[in-house]
């Protein structure tokens, strides 16, 4: 399957192209890629197409191998990724 296929969802930064991905989680299947900033309780995540994430930062497939339910931050685009799973029972 290639990365054209699978949807993945944005916050606004990212769909806006103003801010570069920081965060990046694979949890319940779904992929994340975030600026790792708050959002006000009304922004809306949007989906895009994995492929568009991946064109304007290619960096990100470093860690397109994520397991579920994990997730991965780094402080600035260059710098290495740290991994850490996701305790799904802390909500």
């Amino acid at each position: 399957m290639s990365d054209r296929e699978f949807a993945a969802y944005v916050c606004e930064h990212i769909f806006e192209g103003s801010r570069p991905v920081l965060l990046v989680a694979h949890e319940d299947g779904a992929w994340q890629f975030l600026c790792g900033d708050s959002h006000g309780s009304d922004a809306i995540p949007r989906v895009v197409g994995m492929n568009h994430i991946l064109d304007a930062d290619p960096s990100l497939r470093d860690v397109l191998d994520l397991p579920n339910n994990w997730e991965a931050e780094r402080s600035s685009v260059g710098l290495a990724w740290t991994r850490t799973g996701i305790d799904s029972t802390a909500q």
